[in-house]
């Protein structure tokens, strides 16, 4: 099989993959709602000695049949198809979705992706699981096709907020707790930390003039960026500049973060929104060009703005202290291997 599990295109797909279970979906976030149908999708195909694949696309459909950007999505690119892997699948088909891919029919996608490409023998899927042409595939079409296709298909329901059916996890009520700045509870949802991620900018150097350098994020970075505040968070570097090497990097450190306009600084032009790291107790990093990932935690305070220097000082302090008390008082952190 192919050393590289993630494949962009049929082409790319191992000639001895063997037959497989597939699960299909956008899968924004990989919450706890997707990686209960992924659990079911890795038991089906080790009861059947199959290998488990996810289908997905990028970018997300909506952006490209209707308006790009809305939604914003919770993961970027990498970060999704590198969730899914940890997820256990034996590979991920990452399609990439145009208006001429759309156009498949629902049998023509069924029988070039799933048959011909994956040599699926098992199908797993939501009730509600559309695909072809305008939607026109439904769990019915799924079925017929199987029979004619030679694959089961294996129906999940929906995993609610506690497990039993209420309040429905999905990609959009996270994506409201995230931008209302409820963290906490958005990764009680996804079941693991909200994750940031981008290369580390040159910013103003404010924060190192005042005793708090800080890793700047640049504008678009991956991951959705929640409400402007203060946040308890955890930074890990997951790839170092070349001018780094030899220097261990950073791995799950904590870290108070900023979001918001700096509006202390507003006449200076301050950028609309930045995102800043604050790194506890080191203040002789450079992680300028490093990729670094944020995990966030909870929630501290709103962005405020301060007279002066001193009161704005103060309030790092006391933040940082807020984020230590955060940190040591979270049960556990969940893992966010690379």
């Amino acid at each position: 099989m192919s050393r590289t599990p993630i494949w962009h295109s049929v082409q790319e797909v191992p000639a001895d993959l063997g037959p497989t279970a597939v699960s299909i979906g956008n899968y924004d976030g990989i919450h706890r709602g997707h990686r209960f149908v992924l659990d079911q999708l890795l038991h089906q195909a080790a009861s059947r000695s199959l290998t488990p694949v996810a289908l997905t696309f990028w970018p997300h459909p909506r952006h490209v049949m209707h308006t790009p950007g809305d939604p914003p999505l919770l993961t970027g690119h990498q970060d999704r198809d590198r969730l899914l892997l940890l997820s256990g699948v034996g590979g991920v088909l990452d399609l990439d979705f145009t208006w001429e891919f759309a156009q498949h029919s629902a049998e023509d996608f069924v029988r070039i992706f799933l048959v011909e490409a994956l040599g699926a023998r098992c199908v797993v899927l939501g009730e509600d699981a559309r695909f072809g042409k305008a939607n026109s595939g439904d769990i019915s079409t799924m079925r017929e096709l199987g029979e004619r296709y030679g694959f089961d298909v294996v129906t999940v329901e929906e995993l609610g907020a506690t497990g039993e059916g209420s309040d429905r996890i999905s990609s959009s009520v996270i994506r409201s707790l995230l931008l209302e700045g409820r963290v906490a509870e958005a990764n009680a949802m996804l079941g693991r930390l909200h994750t940031v991620t981008d290369v580390v900018h040159h910013g103003f150097r404010r924060g190192r003039e005042l005793g708090f350098p800080t890793a700047n994020l640049g504008p678009e970075p991956q991951g959705l960026v929640p409400a402007d505040g203060v946040y308890a968070a955890y930074l890990t570097v997951i790839d170092q500049d070349p001018t780094h090497a030899g220097t261990s990097p950073l791995a799950g450190v904590p870290a108070t973060v900023s979001i918001g306009t700096n509006p202390t600084f507003a006449a200076e032009g301050v950028p609309a929104r930045t995102v800043e790291a604050y790194v506890h107790d080191d203040h002789t990093l450079d992680l300028y060009g490093d990729t670094v990932r944020l995990e966030l935690v909870d929630f501290q305070r709103p962005t405020l703005k301060f007279d002066g220097i001193d009161s704005l000082v103060a309030q790092m302090h006391h933040d940082v202290e807020v984020t230590r008390r955060t940190l040591a008082e979270a049960d556990s952190r969940p893992a966010q291997a690379d």
